[in-house]
């Protein structure tokens, strides 16, 4: 598994491709399934703590977010917003809106590198 919780949708997209997805495509149920043991396992005390937030999470969401996390980084989003615009323009976007405070939480399986052994 990898994932990112960011701002940035072009982060997003990259970690996407590493993990041979599309942004697009995204496995939203994967997200639902396992983001609250892959927060609370990082080692990071500020995401162990954070609120998942957004229809993914939340039954009754009042935005359209999806899949992020309140984190509480209230952070120029002016550039960030931007980029998001031209994706969702392209329909090249699955995670939903980015709100105040909020971080995108985008999570992908991979599957496990095996070790090659030279004989």
């Amino acid at each position: 598994v990898v994932g990112l919780v960011l701002s940035h949708p072009a982060a997003c997209n990259a970690l996407a491709k590493y993990a041979s997805a599309n942004i697009k495509d995204v496995e939203l149920d994967f997200i639902h399934q396992h983001a609250k043991g892959i927060l609370a396992s990082s080692p990071i005390s500020y995401l162990k703590a954070a609120q998942l937030r957004g229809s993914l999470f939340q039954d009754s969401c009042d935005s359209d977010a999806i899949s992020s996390v309140f984190t509480k980084f209230y952070v120029d989003h002016t550039e960030p917003l931007a980029v998001l615009e031209q994706y969702k323009k392209k329909g090249q976007w699955c995670l939903g809106e980015l709100l105040d405070g909020h971080e995108f939480l985008a999570v992908f399986p991979i599957a496990p590198v095996s070790l090659v052994h030279h004989e």
